[in-house]
Order: structure tokens, then C-alpha cells, then sequence
């Protein structure tokens, strides 16, 4: 409508100027222009007016409907009153007619709210009994709580038992068939054997077999002349650590004199004394057994020069104890001798010993002397390999000792204080 009528008016404007020469005309198109103006500048409230009454036509429309449905209800509901007319009449005749029924359920309920009366009554003392027995509940409460968790516990155990009992019902039933079916092979395997035995023909050498069927060979490697000479070994072992340990004890091992020059030259002051010693205190050894108690080794020179060398192992391994703990050390060297007493199959063999003793038997010096004393004093076998062992040990902790009095001389050197120092101002170095 506005496209249009602006259309119109851009006309009447170019008629206009056509016209001017006819005032009428013109005068005339000026007032249809105004109008044409006026008509634009209302035609916003007409378009409104427009869309209004559309809405209210929309409206209308829906008021209809809602009319018109409601007209259905009015007349369902009016034939809904008529039913409820009908059954309310039916039902006051019925009620006219149960009339004594009527009376006779009124004073059953009369009976019955007696009855409800006692019951409350009974409800009521039951109500107090149950307070009283919740309140010793509740006092109760953690009673029931460990008894619960005991009874947990307890199922936990009985569901651990039952799977125990199960899995050992399979073994058990698995045993059974490996029993039954060894049932089999032995009924089967004697059967074999009675008819090969019925089968063969006895003669002189069976029967000399059946009688001894093992022959026994004995090979004598040495002979030993008393118990005195097969308890020796182990006791000189014994003997030889024991004077050694009381050595180390008796003889200052860090004491030295006037200045301290190196580690080397302190091991060595005190070596010169203690490896003499030892090596006395090997040969002595056999002498003195020799001349009062009559021991006579089989190889002699070979005992006394194996006697030196278990010596001087022995003293080395005192040596680097002694002055790294002090008497602390020597503890520890009597203790282990004790378990060197016990494993190396020094009074019996390690194959009828407990079993801790097997597993310690190779580890321990004791071991390589008495098998090496066993070979002198006996004969036989070789003692290379006990030799060797007894030289490691020998030299291993003869550096370990010189490597000890390097640190401890560079320690006092420089002020510092190692372990033997404080062992020794608490009184136990």
C-alpha cells in the first residue's frame, strides 16, 4: 500500500507540472495530493487498526471453540447429574431396606471400639516394654557390635576353612585315584613277578646271591693309631686360634714410639714381633705334643710346617680385628670360633652333622686345617687346596691390616679421630 501510494502521489506530482496551465485542474490535483498525504501519514495507524482486528478475530474464533466445547461438558455433566440422581435413589431405598443390618453393624462397632480401647491399653504397656528393652539395647550396643564383628570374623573363617576343606577334598579325591590306580600296577606287577619267580629255575648261585647280594670292598687309605691321634687335628686347630686371639690381647698392637713416620712402617713395627710368634707357636706345637703326649704324624716336617702356616693365617685374620675394634674384635673372633667348632666337621662327618653345618662347613678356616692335619698326621690325601686357602687368608688380611694403620696414621696426623680411638675412650679397645 505505501509502495503504491507513493507511486500515485510521484504521478499526481508529474501531472501537476503538466497541468500548470489548467489552474482548475491543477487546483484540483493539489487537493486529491492532500488527501493522498493524509491517507500516508495515517497509515500506520491503520495498518495497526488492521492487525488488531485480525487478533481479535483469532481471539473470537478461540472464544467460539471454548464455547462450543464447554456447551459438551454442560450436557455431559448434566446427564452424569441425572445417573447420580438415580443411583443416590436406589441407594437410599437399599439403605431403607438394610436398615436393621444397618443397626446391627453400629453396635458390633460399639463392641469393636471396646475391644480397640483394651488393645490400646495392651499397646501401651507393650509400648513401655519396648522402650525399656531398647534402652538395654542400646546399653548393649557395643556388645552387639564386637559380638557382630566376632561373627564376621567367624564366617570369614568358616568361608577359609570351607575353601581349604574343598581344595583339600580335590586332593584327596586326586590321591585316591593315583592311589587306586597304584593298586593296579602293584596287583599287576606282583602277578608278573610271582609267574616269572614261578618261571625260574633256582640253582647255587641265586641262591649265594639272595644272601648277600651286596659284597663289600674295603679300601683302607691310612691307618690312625688311637683316638688321640684322630681328635688332633681338630683340637690343635682349636689351640693354635686360642693362642693367637690371647696374643693379640696380651701385646700392644697401636701403641709405637716416638714419631709416627707412615701406616706401613706402624704395621710393621708390630708385625715383626706377632708373625715370629706365630711361627713359635706353630712349631712348639708339635714339638711339645711330640715329646709329652708321644704324637707321631705320619708326615712330621709337613705338620710342623702347616702348623706355622695356619699360624700366621690365623694370627693376620686377629691382627686387622683387633686393632679395627679393638677388644671388640676380639669378642667377635671368639664368637666365631665357637661356630667353627660346630661346622667343620672336626669331631663328626658333615654328612651325619645338622644341616646348618653343611651350609657353612666351606666357609670357615677350621675346615682346611683339620682336613689339612688329618692328611699329615694320617697320610693320604693331598693339602694343596688347604694350603692355598690358608695363604689368601693370610695375605688378604695382611693388606687389609696395612690398608687400617694408613687410615689411622693419616688420622692422627691430621687430628681426626677413627674407630679404635673412640672405642678406646669408652673402654673397649
Amino acid at each position: 500500500m505505501n509502495q503504491g501510494v507513493g507511486a500515485v502521489s510521484s504521478a499526481l506530482d508529474t501531472l501537476e507540472e503538466g497541468t500548470k496551465d489548467l489552474p482548475k485542474a491543477a487546483a484540483g490535483i493539489k487537493a486529491l495530493n492532500e488527501g493522498f498525504a493524509q491517507l500516508t501519514a495515517n497509515d500506520k495507524v491503520l495498518t495497526a487498526g488492521a492487525e488488531a482486528l485480525k487478533a481479535a478475530g483469532s481471539t473470537v474464533t478461540g472464544g467460539i471453540s471454548q464455547l462450543t466445547a464447554g456447551g459438551k461438558k454442560l450436557a455431559d455433566g448434566v446427564g452424569v447429574l441425572s445417573e447420580g440422581i438415580k443411583t443416590y435413589t436406589t441407594g437410599v431405598r437399599t439403605l431403607a431396606g438394610n436398615n436393621e443390618a444397618l443397626t446391627s453393624g453400629t453396635q458390633k462397632l460399639a463392641s469393636g471400639a471396646s475391644t480397640l480401647a483394651s488393645g490400646a491399653a495392651q499397646l501401651s504397656d507393650g509400648t513401655k516394654t519396648l522402650k525399656a528393652g531398647t534402652s538395654k539395647l542400646v546399653e548393649n550396643n557395643s556388645t552387639l557390635n564386637k559380638g557382630a564383628v566376632q561373627l564376621a570374623d567367624g564366617a570369614g573363617q568358616i568361608q577359609d576353612g570351607s575353601s581349604q576343606l574343598y581344595d583339600g577334598s580335590k586332593e584327596l579325591g586326586e590321591g585316591i585315584k593315583k592311589l587306586s590306580d597304584g593298586s593296579d600296577t602293584l596287583q599287576t606287577s606282583l602277578s608278573d613277578g610271582a609267574e616269572q619267580v614261578k618261571e625260574t629255575k633256582v640253582n647255587d648261585d641265586m641262591i649265594s646271591m639272595f644272601a648277600a647280594p651286596v659284597r663289600e670292598e674295603e679300601t683302607q687309605m691310612t691307618t690312625v693309631k688311637n683316638n688321640g691321634h684322630a681328635m688332633a687335628p681338630y683340637m690343635m686347630s682349636v689351640g693354635l686360634w686360642v693362642g693367637c686371639l690371647a696374643f693379640c690381647l696380651m701385646y700392644p698392637l697401636t701403641e709405637y714410639k716416638g714419631k709416627l713416620k707412615s701406616g706401613f712402617a706402624w704395621w710393621a713395627s708390630k708385625a715383626s714381633v706377632l708373625y715370629p710368634v706365630a711361627i713359635l707357636q706353630g712349631i712348639l706345637l708339635i714339638i711339645l705334643l711330640h715329646l709329652i703326649d708321644g704324637f707321631t704324624p705320619a708326615q712330621m716336617m709337613k705338620t710342623v710346617l702347616f702348623s706355622c702356616l695356619a699360624s700366621v693365617a690365623f694370627t693376620s685374620i686377629m691382627y686387622f680385628f683387633n686393632i679395627t675394634f679393638g677388644k671388640v674384635g676380639s669378642f667377635l673372633m671368639l664368637i666365631f670360633m665357637v661356630v667353627q667348632l660346630a661346622g667343620s666337621a672336626g669331631t663328626y662327618p658333615v654328612e651325619i652333622s645338622p644341616s646348618f653345618v653343611a651350609k657353612i662347613h666351606n666357609y670357615l678356616p677350621f675346615t682346611y686345617t683339620v682336613n689339612a692335619f688329618r692328611s699329615t698326621i694320617a697320610g693320604g690325601e693331598s693339602i694343596g687346596k688347604s694350603v692355598v686357602v690358608l695363604v689368601v687368608l693370610a695375605l688378604l688380611f695382611t693388606l687389609l691390616t696395612i690398608l687400617q694403620f694408613h687410615h689411622m696414621a693419616n688420622a692422627r696426623k691430621n687430628g681426626k679421630t677413627v674407630l679404635y680411638d673412640w672405642l678406646e675412650a669408652h673402654g673397649v679397645a
